[in-house]
């Protein structure tokens, strides 16, 4: 409910909170949506100048354009192919590139288009430029609707040429010329408001992909302590189990346990109980710097810690530090102060094929009951 109320107040919001990797999905989209169109003028020029023979009434002309359109066309795939590795270096020179490609082959097709109205020799394919132009107008301001810019270029590169041309020239009427404009003015409309939903729905989206990730991280939290969750540590365990046998490297576990805890709530209350477990937490964390150990809250008055990389030695001086920590620890309580020790046990290991994460961990559940057994407040591994 709390993701959704904040997904609907932002659809609300007129200004946009662009992040560099709102910018950086909306130029890949840019490159994957302009894919047609690098080769889409080729198509409809050869489609044009093959049928009206224009190859053999203006060879030279014809070869010059074709060349140039392949030229443009294979430099635009290229921008496409290394997009990301072109982007990583300097976002600022790949999008200055593609556009500056993007914006001169239109102007190329919207200045030949309207040579097509103003010669006589060309006059007769006038009306195949006219649709032609048309709909790479449509389409092209459709796939390049992430950028405001790109998009009133490429409009005004395929339509201002043939729309001027028109008004000035003798053969063609004023109405035609509107015609243009008021084309123009229509795709301007249109892809106005494909860009405010563009950008409306691909920050949703990141903001979707944000809440996800916090409820992930707190479906993995013990809501008293703050520790990771028994569930978490089920999974972490089986993980590092693999890579510790994938690559042969020592593992450790610690399993921790409050001395006489059940007194400490049946004396003092639930409260009092969980504001020890509270500090206890907070304690276990403290030495655990390495991201890769993992500190959980294993089930009631236990926790353990997995310690990847660490040698039987090594766990046990951390399992004494923490011990000896706990034992100093004061926790008042009114007047008094409640006096807290540990027990715990410790299991570690080279893992081979066939040893699994069940006896490894209880491994560790032995050793917790040995120390218990023997006195508490002790380490046994």
């Amino acid at each position: 409910k709390i993701i959704l109320y904040k997904i609907e107040g932002f659809m609300d919001r007129s200004n946009l909170n662009i992040t560099k990797e709102m910018a950086l999905q909306a130029n890949e989209d840019i490159a994957k949506r302009s894919t047609t169109g690098s080769y889409i003028y080729l198509v409809i020029w050869f489609s044009i100048i093959i049928p009206h023979k224009f190859y053999e009434r203006s060879p030279e002309i014809c070869l010059w354009l074709t060349l140039t359109l392949i030229i443009l066309a294979a430099a635009r795939i290229g921008l496409i192919i290394n997009f990301n590795r072109i982007y990583q270096k300097s976002s600022k020179v790949w999008m200055i590139v593609f556009f500056s490609v993007i914006w001169l082959i239109a102007l190329i097709w919207g200045m030949f288009c309207a040579m097509t109205f103003f010669l006589p020799e060309l006059d007769y394919m006038s009306l195949s430029f006219i649709v032609a132009t048309a709909g790479l107008t449509g389409g092209g301001v459709t796939a390049l609707v992430p950028s405001r810019p790109l998009t009133l270029g490429l409009l005004t590169a395929l339509l201002a040429p043939g729309g001027f041309v028109i008004l000035i020239s003798d053969t063609y009427n004023v109405s035609v010329s509107i015609i243009f404009l008021v084309y123009w003015i229509g795709m301007y409309a249109v892809t106005k408001n494909q860009h405010r939903e563009y950008w409306q729905g691909l920050e949703a989206s990141f903001l979707l992909k944000e809440y996800a990730v916090e409820l992930e991280q707190l479906n993995t939290l013990d809501g008293l302590t703050g520790l990771k969750n028994r569930a978490f540590f089920d999974q972490t365990s089986k993980q590092e189990m693999k890579k510790a046998l994938r690559f042969q490297s020592h593992l450790s576990l610690l399993f921790i346990d409050i001395d006489f805890f059940k007194k400490i709530n049946d004396v003092h209350g639930h409260l009092v109980g969980d504001e020890c477990l509270r500090r206890i937490s907070s304690l276990l964390k403290e030495p655990i710097r390495r991201v890769t150990d993992t500190v959980a809250r294993y089930g009631g008055e236990e926790f353990a810690i997995i310690l990847p990389g660490n040698n039987k030695e090594q766990a046990i001086i951390m399992a004494e530090k923490i011990r000896h920590e706990v034992e100093v620890m004061n926790l008042p309580y009114g007047e008094a102060h409640i006096d807290l020790t540990i027990s715990l046990g410790v299991s570690s290991m080279v893992p081979e094929l066939g040893v699994s994460v069940e006896a490894f961990i209880e491994r560790a559940d032995n050793n917790l009951y040995k120390a218990k057994h023997n006195g508490r407040n002790q380490a046994v591994g």
